[in-house]
């Protein structure tokens, strides 16, 4: 058993030849065995073949042959696995039933008297037939030898077959509907005593017709149709005979369409190819539209192709063919509107649209044109609409699927070549202003590097006119600015080759009456002139000189302060690079002029600084020495006041018990005296603190809170207080700076905490990004947060010293050394409900020198919750 090839067509040419010649079950079966499968065919009650197994694997293929032959309800082929097969192989296969059908029925019909030499004559007409559809790929070429085959086949009747686009076939189609509806499935129709139906005239003489429909891509194209005047009824064989040649018209029609497609594919990719070819070097939309007219026409013979460009709402011809008449062309010239449900059409698929019957409506074209069929295709920059590809055709009137790929692909190709050109021009200008940008910007970089240090705006003015004319050609800068209803000439490079207009210009041009100075001033916008207008600005001694103009407003610091002006002594068009060019200038002399204005006042700001600097430093100097000064100083007058008080206590001796006014008045003298002292201890002190050297190290602040506490034992005597020192982080500072910060804020807990039964300080501590927050709270008598500025201040105090002692200098020494440790301070609290006082410190430690200013609002009492934070259960 041999597997099918790829040849099938071959091989079944031999099978329909060995079936032509075979008139019993067992020729036939041995007939299809050429297939290279195994053959289940049986009549009724035949036993089943003993060779015959189940075929798993492989493709079983059911051949029907209807009720031509009683007891034979069907023919089963067999094929091994892993034959391959295609559809086309598949409905070849199939195609065998009528042949079958026809030699076993044949046996009957010679007993019946049929002479032998017809069953010749029939297998000789079926083997040339499909030696004729085998060897030709011209679908025309089949048909006639199909056509003559199924006459020769069946001599008794007429056969024709009725292309889509013949006269005949709307006559067919408007007459049988139902007929056609039913041709659509594919299977031939056979309409028995046709003679009676009177809807196609020219039919009457027919007794019985059958036609058969041929589809491509799932639409009928052809009928075959036989007729005969000879009988009623088709016979079973006459069925299967024209079912047979049907199916092998069909299966070699659908092998020339593929060769066709593939003739017509190649020669779209060919036109492709040979526009594309063409238009490698060209960029103008009218030398590509001209080529690709030319590869159409060599493509197509017949054809006449025009390009139309948008212009404003209208088709303008940009190619016209020559076969044109005189009158089309004028009407043409004028313009075709595009408000056309054609140009709609075109406009919502953006692809090839087929007119086949064209006819031009005469609102739009009037004038003879001859064409049958039109082909458009539109070309789109973008999404922007921008010319249509128009091809006519005056032999036919529709277009055949070949003239449509070309068409089709030369449309793609010029939309793609078209938008290619607008891609490479734009490319080429913005390669233009880039590169006039860069020797703009290199040119003034060489600019801010002569002038860096210069201060004077005219002379950067005049540099930013040298560069700008070094890229352009020849003429002259100026720069203006406005004055007393005049704009006064600030700088100017090159000659005005005019006395008499060099001598306008210094003495200064109207304002109003300049509208080239005036219109840039006053919408901030560059103007632009390619062949300057003397009446623009009212001066005649321009009209020899200037040719074009260019001005455009300069702007320092968001306001308007001139108008820089190039002039060219030619006309010339201001190109995109052009402009670009100016504009990098301007903006340029804009940013250089504005870093000059920014050196200039910082230099004058720097000076004013330092002024103020030393001038603070010395009056710090002289207040520091003065508080050194006079703290030691007043100790003397203290010393004489206590040791004088004291004296005068001795001398009275006894007589003070009998005075106690007397003895009131000596103490007062005496505690005044020691509250001086501290007062005085207290300035010293703050006086020392600010001019300390800061020695950083790494600071325990716990170990530090113990030593205070420990240093405070003395005031906790008698005293109920509950602490809740939670773990201190250790960080870089000056220790003994930062014991004195601890000591006076734990001080002041503990002090103001003094009329409390059971006292209450909290210390913890929280990391804030950069920064150790440091709180300490007390549940003391608190104090009102809208006067929490005070507290830091010198001698400021918030309760009365009967109540509380101290001396007011405490907290502003504290404050004084987190300044000088890059660090806050803030306090918040309520009267009754205590204090909490917080301060922050850099956890990598101060920076020498710097002098953070203070924070303008307390800090919270509570951490945020994303903070690090250890606080202790209350």
């Amino acid at each position: 058993m041999t597997a099918l090839t790829s040849s099938l067509f071959e091989r079944w040419q031999e099978v329909a030849s060995a079936l032509a010649a075979a008139s019993s079950l067992p020729q036939v079966r041995e007939a299809l065995r050429g297939f290279g499968g195994h053959v289940d065919l049986r009549l009724a009650g035949d036993p089943l073949d003993p060779n015959a197994g189940p075929f798993p694997d492989g493709e079983t293929i059911e051949i029907t042959l209807g009720t031509a032959v009683p007891g034979v309800p069907l023919v089963r082929l067999h094929l091994p696995p892993g034959t391959p097969l295609t559809e086309q192989d598949r409905a070849l296969l199939r195609a065998t039933g009528p042949l079958i059908c026809a030699a076993l029925t044949r046996q009957p019909r010679l007993e019946d008297g049929r002479p032998g030499q017809d069953r010749e004559s029939a297998l000789r007409a079926f083997m040339l037939l499909t030696e004729r559809l085998g060897a030709d790929l011209e679908p025309d070429a089949l048909i006639r030898s199909a056509e003559q085959g199924v006459r020769q086949l069946l001599p008794d009747v007429t056969a024709a077959y009725l292309g889509r686009r013949s006269g005949l076939w709307k006559l067919f189609s408007d007459a049988h509907p139902a007929l056609l509806a039913a041709l659509r499935g594919g299977q031939p129709v056979f309409v028995d005593h046709w003679y009676g139906e009177q809807r196609l005239p020219g039919t009457r003489a027919y007794r019985a017709v059958a036609a058969q429909a041929f589809l491509r891509d799932g639409q009928i194209v052809g009928l075959m149709c036989v007729g005969t005047t000879d009988h009623d009824t088709w016979t079973e064989l006459e069925r299967g005979i024209f079912t047979a040649a049907c199916r092998s018209l069909h299966l070699a029609l659908s092998r020339a369409w593929h060769v066709q497609q593939l003739a017509e594919e190649r020669a779209a990719l060919a036109a492709f190819v040979s526009f594309e070819e063409q238009v490698t070097d060209s960029r103008d939309p009218a030398e590509l539209a001209g080529r690709a007219a030319e590869v159409l026409v060599g493509a197509l013979r017949g054809v006449s192709v025009a390009f139309f460009g948008n212009a404003g709402g209208q088709w303008r011809p940009v190619l016209l063919p020559d076969d044109l008449p005189d009158g089309l062309v004028a009407e043409l010239a004028r313009g075709v509107s595009m408000d056309t449900p054609t140009s709609r059409c075109l406009m919502q698929t953006r692809a090839a649209t087929f007119v086949p019957d064209w006819q031009a409506p005469p609102d739009v074209l009037s004038s003879g044109h001859g064409f049958m069929a039109l082909a458009l295709h539109p070309t789109y920059l973008g999404s922007r609409l921008v010319g249509l590809l128009i091809m006519g055709k005056r032999a036919a009137p529709d277009w055949s699927e070949r003239e449509r790929r070309v068409f089709s692909a030369v449309g793609r190709s010029l939309s793609m070549a078209l938008d290619r050109s607008a891609n490479d021009e734009l490319l080429r200008d913005q390669n233009a202003a880039l590169h006039a940008q860069t020797r703009s910007l290199e040119a003034f970089a060489q600019l801010s590097a002569d002038l860096g240090a210069q201060e004077d705006r005219y002379a950067l003015i005049r540099r930013a006119q040298e560069v700008a004319l070094s890229l352009l050609a020849d003429g002259f800068a100026v720069y203006y600015e406005p004055e007393g209803g005049l704009w006064r000439l600030r700088a100017q490079v090159g000659s005005l080759r005019d006395p008499e207009l060099q001598a306008a210009v210094d003495a200064g041009l109207d304002f109003e009456r300049s509208l080239t100075l005036l219109t840039p001033w006053k919408t901030g916008e560059a103007y632009y002139q390619d062949s300057y207008d003397a009446d623009t600005d009212g001066l005649r001694q321009t009209e020899a000189v200037v040719g074009a103009t260019a001005c455009l407003p300069l702007t320092v610091r968001g306001e308007r302060t001139g108008v820089f002006c190039i002039a060219q002594f030619h006309a010339r068009t201001w190109s995109a690079a052009d402009r670009s060019l100016l504009s990098s200038v301007t903006q340029s002399l804009s940013l250089a002029l504005d870093r000059a204005q920014s050196v200039m006042d910082l230099r004058h700001y720097s000076d004013k600084l330092e002024l103020s600097n030393a001038a603070m430093h010395a009056a710090n100097e002289e207040l520091e020495a003065f508080a050194y000064s006079v703290s030691h100083d007043l100790r003397a007058p203290v010393r004489h006041i206590t040791g004088f008080s004291d004296l005068l206590r001795k001398a009275l001796g006894d007589t003070l018990d009998a005075n106690p006014k007397a003895s009131r008045a000596l103490q007062v003298i005496t505690d005044s005296a020691a509250h001086m002292n501290e007062l005085i201890d207290a300035m010293l002190n703050l006086s020392r603190t600010a001019r300390q050297e800061l020695r950083v190290d790494d600071v325990n602040l716990a170990a530090l809170t113990e030593d205070v506490r420990r240093d405070l034992t003395p005031d906790l005597q008698g005293r109920a207080i509950h602490w809740n020192v939670a773990p201190l982080p250790t960080v870089k500072g000056d220790p003994t700076l930062l014991r004195q910060v601890l000591f006076n804020l734990i001080g002041n807990a503990v002090k103001y905490t003094s009329q409390r039964e059971q006292a209450v300080i909290d210390v913890w501590a929280e990391r804030r990004g950069d920064d150790w927050a440091v709180h300490i709270r007390d549940n003391g008598v608190g104090f009102d947060s809208r006067y929490a500025h005070k507290l830091f201040g010198v001698f400021q105090r918030l309760h009365r010293p009967e109540d509380f002692g101290g001396t007011g200098v405490g907290l502003a020494n504290v404050r004084r050394i987190l300044l000088r440790h890059e660090g806050t301070w803030a306090a918040t609290g309520e009267p009754g409900q205590g204090a909490t006082f917080t301060f922050t410190l850099p956890a990598s430690g101060p920076v020498l020198g710097s002098r953070p200013e203070p924070p303008a609002a307390g800090l919270p009492e509570q951490p945020p919750e994303s903070a690090e934070r250890t606080e202790p259960a209350r």
